[in-house]
């Protein structure tokens, strides 16, 4: 009699445990799902982490260039999913990165397009592509797309493709 109550009171505890990971996955795909819809930044947070800690083909952290650059006043990075950059710069094939540094200064930002697949980062912008020359793998070449983005908010930013370099380059 004895052995019998403790393997039912055993069989209760994991169907009890069963339906408890049940209810909190459900719960933890609607926080997620509502936060993505809502273009909260929680939801994008494990690809943000691996986009900044990227390296160019020589073993260099792409945030570290990003800092090096930035100029005497660094302070700080801010990477974030720019949903607004993925309809402005439609031709960026995966995720719209935007790394804004000194955000309490001034606006400075980076506009990558985040490959995560192959964990590269891809400039969409001229300014970017000159800035991290770094990231343009050999054999390719940047090409301009024309006019786009606002130019109120970025201000001489024009968009720009990675693209194969022809025979005759």
């Amino acid at each position: 009699m004895a052995t019998t109550t403790l393997i039912h009171r055993n069989g209760n505890r994991r169907i009890a445990a069963l339906i408890l990971a049940t209810i909190l996955a459900a719960i933890m795909a609607v926080v997620w799902i509502f936060g993505y819809v809502f273009e909260f930044e929680y939801p994008f947070r494990p690809t943000l982490w691996l986009a900044q800690r990227t390296k160019t083909p020589d073993g260099r952290r792409v945030a570290d260039l990003i800092r090096d650059r930035s100029g005497n006043s660094y302070v700080k990075q801010h990477w974030h999913h720019c949903t607004w950059c993925d309809v402005m710069y439609p031709h960026a094939q995966h995720m719209a990165i935007q790394v804004t540094i000194n955000p309490a200064e001034r606006e400075e930002f980076c506009l990558f397009d985040w490959d995560a697949c192959h964990r590269r980062l891809f400039p969409i912008t001229v300014r970017t592509a000159k800035l991290l020359p770094e990231l343009i793998p050999e054999g390719y070449v940047v090409e301009e797309k024309g006019d786009g983005g606002n130019p109120q908010l970025y201000p001489d930013d024009r968009p720009c493709q990675i693209i194969v370099k022809k025979a005759n380059q």
